[in-house]
């Protein structure tokens, strides 16, 4: 099921749709319809290779505003809207209302969406994101089957997730990886449950970077590997990372305490995983 904003203007329908359709492609992430493609609708398909979702912005010849009828005599429809995913996470719906935020400033639109009822709004991203939580909320509650083969990680740490991996392309190009690992992710889950696990990997031999959110550290030193508890490495070697520079949410293994945090590790118990921990894609995470 897909989430709709529909775009209508105050007192006339007029704008530039040239000025527009120069807009949605001036956007590097926006793919735009062949020329040949103008009867029925346009479609500027969105799409961020690195986190991988995709919004369409259409175009319409007629309008598609769902009971446009009931709302004020006073708004018109300009055969605009943007759809995606309901069950986008948080951070990827609002990278699309930065577009959609952009769009309204600059052509005086305001926005509709189903659950406003008869009232056409400015836009406000608080109300929208508010609007898109309940109705991925309602949908998950009531198509729980929908959801099968996803796996639910804490928005606040999905969010960190995103932010990550969208540093690390930087962070690849900054440092040399064959003396510092730019760690990556992995996801976990336990057997017959949803939750997910963000996890990382380290051998043993090299300075790393610890990005946020982690939950287990995958310890392959090439004899075994082990999955240990997060919050209790930091517990007992916490005091080898430091802040990186100009990255305050990062943090870094430097080489000169490589050979101790190993040492920590190598030494000293930790809990065991208490179920069977499975891999996860990133496209497979959901943060409900």
């Amino acid at each position: 099921m897909d989430f709709q904003i529909f775009f209508l203007k105050e007192n006339s329908r007029i704008y530039d749709t040239a000025e527009l359709m120069t807009f949605l492609s001036s956007n590097s992430n926006i793919t735009p319809p062949n020329a040949g493609d103008g009867i029925g609708k346009r479609e500027y398909i969105y799409y961020h290779q690195t986190l991988n979702f995709e919004a369409k912005f259409i175009i319409n010849n007629k309008s598609v505003v769902p009971h446009l009828e009931r709302l004020g005599a006073k708004y018109f429809d300009v055969n605009f809207y943007v759809t995606f995913n309901l069950l986008l996470s948080n951070y990827a719906a609002e990278t699309i209302l930065d577009i959609v935020q952009e769009i309204c400033s600059k052509f005086d639109f305001k926005v509709y969406i189903e659950s406003y009822g008869t009232e056409v709004r400015p836009f406000r991203r608080v109300d929208v994101i508010q609007q898109f939580n309940l109705w991925k909320k309602a949908f998950a509650d009531k198509y729980p089957e929908q959801l099968l083969g996803f796996y639910k990680l804490d928005a606040s740490a999905l969010q960190s997730v995103y932010t990550y991996l969208l540093q690390r392309k930087r962070l690849e190009l900054t440092y040399d990886q064959n003396k510092l690992q730019v760690s990556n992710y992995y996801f976990l889950h336990a057997v017959k449950s949803r939750s997910a696990f963000v996890a990382i990997k380290w051998n043993g031999d090299k300075p790393f970077i610890l990005p946020p959110a982690v939950d287990v550290l995958i310890y392959d030193d090439g004899r075994s590997e082990r999955y240990l508890p997060m919050v209790e490495v930091l517990n007992k070697a916490g005091k080898y990372f430091s802040v990186l520079d100009n990255y305050g949410s990062l943090q870094i293994l430097e080489s000169k305490y490589v050979s101790k945090f190993a040492k920590v590790l190598n030494k000293e118990k930790f809990a065991p995983s208490k179920a069977e921990l499975l891999f996860v894609p990133l496209d497979k995470l959901l943060d409900v």
